[in-house]
């Protein structure tokens, strides 16, 4: 008899991890279904609304000579004077724009010029800027940086004004991609001659 006994508890022996591993998997199940929906309702209190929204988020641009250096490698000219900047991204998908704008001395600009290029480019290209370039850039006057609908602002610059810089021959700028083979991320600077003045945007798709 206790052979048998013992024949029978070495035969139900395996059936004990197996109905161990049965019970982890209802635990992990019932995590999975009632973890996963916890989490999202937690997101929703925890993270500022505009986080989740598509509406687009506007930030003052505090340090632009910091940023333009940090960009372009370029020293901040002594004699700038900022035109218009600023920063307006879409927080939920990660969309967004920096710009910067602003007006500088003639010995700047051809002191540039003479310079290595930005970005490893091998040189200054000749407007008008090419229609290659996707305009994703805005200058907070069109695009995704634009004000938003039935926002009323005293621009700095119009949109005829970045059509004139994109167009003229005079314009000396330099573009690159930021991703891979795409120009979903992308930055651009334009150096005006004709006004003296510096265009710097920077976009992320």
């Amino acid at each position: 008899m206790n052979e048998v006994i013992d024949d029978a508890t070495e035969i139900r022996e395996p059936d004990v991890p197996l109905r161990q591993r049965y019970v982890i998997l209802l635990f992990l199940m019932a995590a999975l279904f009632v973890g996963v929906p916890v989490v999202l309702v937690a997101a929703l209190f925890l993270f500022p609304a505009a986080k989740l929204s598509g509406e687009p988020q506007f930030y003052e641009v505090t340090d632009p000579g910091q940023d333009f250096t940090l960009y372009t490698g370029f020293d901040w000219p002594e004699l700038a004077q900022v035109v218009t900047a600023g920063e307006v991204r879409l927080e939920f998908l990660g969309d967004g724009e920096y710009y910067l704008v602003f007006d500088t001395d003639a010995g700047t600009l051809a002191r540039w010029l003479q310079q290595p290029v930005p970005w490893g480019q091998t040189a200054w290209e000749q407007g008008p800027v090419s229609e290659e370039i996707p305009r994703y850039f805005g200058f907070g006057v069109i695009g995704m940086s634009a004000p938003p609908a039935g926002v009323v602002t005293e621009e700095a610059i119009g949109e005829e004004q970045i059509q004139q810089a994109l167009s003229s021959p005079e314009t000396r700028y330099v573009a690159r991609q930021r991703g891979q083979d795409s120009w979903n991320n992308g930055e651009i600077l334009l150096l005006d001659p004709r006004h003296n003045r510096v265009w710097y945007s920077r976009w992320d798709l």
